[in-house]
């Protein structure tokens, strides 16, 4: 069901619907918290996701405060040079910089290697 939800999320962003992507979003971290627990690697997915949700809604802190906990799991399970942490490092870069943090948004973009 979570995996459902995260492909309908990313369908209703792709269509400009963000409120409903994040909506779907949030269930799917439910779920997957729910079965996974709160720190496993399958839980990073919707994390990010959800993040870049409350990104395209402008709320910059929440896209921050998500992206940060996903990126502490990815890093966890696949190490600092991984791509998904680069993924993940880029698109907190850019949450950085939307709240006008341009240093810290340049360090994690350099760091992800963007």
């Amino acid at each position: 069901m979570a995996k459902t939800l995260n492909n309908l999320a990313s369908a209703n962003g792709d269509l400009g619907h963000a409120r409903l992507m994040r909506d779907m979003l949030e269930r799917a971290l439910r779920i997957k918290e729910a079965h996974y627990g709160p720190d496993h690697v399958e839980v990073a997915t919707p994390l990010h996701n959800l993040g870049n949700a409350h990104g395209a809604l402008c709320d910059a802190r929440a896209q921050r405060d998500l992206l940060e906990r996903a990126l502490s799991i990815k890093e966890a399970h696949f190490g600092p040079d991984h791509v998904e942490v680069a993924f993940t490092l880029g698109n907190l870069g850019h949450a950085h910089g939307a709240l006008g943090d341009a240093r810290k948004a340049r360090e994690l973009l350099e760091r992800g290697g963007l």
